[in-house]
């Protein structure tokens, strides 16, 4: 039978996959809640966050990773052989009257939004496309998935639509934090976003355990407030499922950094640029930025107790600190984001070390979930814009580091790096 392989749109880089494997980040035991209809709930783990939806016919929970930097939405179907641990039951195709799959069909005659499941992954050729339509998602040498390709209603809350994309997942490999599988929420075709079509939606990714997280769609994903900025979405020619945001400097308390304009600039080719992820816990930087983030925050804290942080993964490290210095993005078209501690510094509980949660990468940036928390992201695709504020009931939330999180090594860290294999 012949197969077809081809790469997901997303932007790999060996450097980052690298380092991404040997990060040791922590688990965040909360349960949190939906606010708004459409609505489901959000446990956070790792820095990572899940929603709770249905699929079928009649409606079946599952609970997904958000992941706002992929199109493709995978669950666990009941038939799997292998199964990982998923704390609700598993879908059933069999018991939905809406479920039909693409087992028979070539994948190159399956349309979403007008685009071929074979043309969506770079595959131009309906020769090169012929095979039943099936996936081989390779998350990481342990971590895979295999299955079909099929539709089903959707329902968030009160809110459902028929025949929307996703993967039956039959072959499941890996540890996904007892969850069913994968939302993609990113920018291309297949995006769940788009297939309703919802063409806004919002977040706020608390960092308080005992707070909710709301995630909003359609007309309910807006700003609360009235102190609200924005600045561009960007696309990649390269990625169109990830959403690029034009960060242009960064200030650490009261130095504004020398970072030149290239450094984080998305090129016409579709290299570079900053994107929002919310699958990695801690933020990267294009090591040219990172060295002076590194730089102004060493000679901030000079009179600081330095110590190794090799074992956290983290590079600058430090021991009894009383006060960070403040950290403030700046983005294009004049918006400022300043921070909290609690965004960009990590504590480790077991041993007292506070250490800078930046990274350095080479190639390209990412602002993860960490540096996100606490602020209403606002997603709307129509207009190209994203808008951001403080979350609106904030009042819980301090600025004190984040800690006592157990350990947890990364094993939810590659998911920008998966490979499809149609088969």
């Amino acid at each position: 039978m012949q197969s077809s392989f081809a790469k997901s749109k997303s932007p790999a880089n060996d450097a980052i996959r690298g380092m991404f494997k040997k990060y040791v980040e922590k688990q965040l035991e909360k349960d949190s809640q939906i606010a708004e209809s459409p609505t489901g709930e959000v446990p956070q783990s790792s820095g990572i966050y899940k929603i709770t939806f249905a699929i079928g016919t009649p409606p079946q929970n599952v609970t997904s990773i958000i992941d706002i930097s992929s199109g493709f939405t995978w669950t666990q179907c009941k038939t799997c052989d292998p199964c990982f641990n998923q704390t609700t039951p598993l879908y059933n195709p069999q018991l939905s009257s809406t479920y039909s799959n693409f087992s028979t069909e070539s994948c190159y005659s399956t349309k979403v939004n007008d685009s071929s499941i074979c043309e969506y992954f770079g595959i131009t050729s309906a020769d090169d496309c012929t095979a039943p339509c099936g996936y081989d998602a390779e998350y990481d040498v342990d971590q895979n998935t295999t299955g079909v390709f099929a539709t089903d209603n959707f329902t968030f809350g009160s809110t459902s639509a028929p025949n929307i994309f996703f993967g039956c997942g039959l072959e499941n490999y890996g540890d996904y934090d007892n969850s069913s599988g994968f939302i993609g929420l990113g920018g291309g075709p297949l995006s769940v976003v788009l297939q309703f079509p919802l063409l806004r939606f919002s977040y706020c990714l608390s960092s308080n355990q005992r707070k909710h997280s709301p995630v909003n769609f359609g007309s309910l994903a807006k700003l609360q407030g009235s102190s609200g900025q924005s600045t561009p979405l960007l696309r990649s020619v390269l990625y169109p499922d990830v959403y690029f945001i034009g960060l242009v400097n960064i200030t650490v308390g009261t130095t504004l950094l020398n970072i030149p304009s290239s450094t984080f600039k998305l090129n016409e080719t579709g290299d570079g640029g900053v994107f929002l992820a919310t699958i990695y816990a801690f933020t990267y930087l294009e090591q040219a930025a990172y060295d002076l983030v590194e730089q102004a925050f060493t000679s901030s804290m000079k009179n600081q107790t330095a110590v190794n942080g090799t074992d956290l993964g983290l590079y600058l490290c430090y021991k009894n600190v009383t006060n960070w210095p403040s950290l403030t993005l700046h983005f294009d078209g004049g918006a400022t984001l300043k921070l909290k501690t609690v965004n960009y510094v990590y504590k480790d509980t077991d041993t007292g070390i506070q250490c800078l949660a930046i990274l350095p990468s080479t190639g390209i940036s990412a602002l993860g979930s960490f540096i996100q928390m606490d602020t209403n992201f606002v997603y709307d695709l129509k207009n190209k814009t994203i808008y951001f504020e403080k979350c609106f009931d904030d009042s819980t939330s301090t600025s004190s580091v984040l800690s006592n999180i157990p350990h947890l090594v990364t094993t939810m860290t590659l998911f920008l790096f998966c490979m499809l294999k149609f088969f």
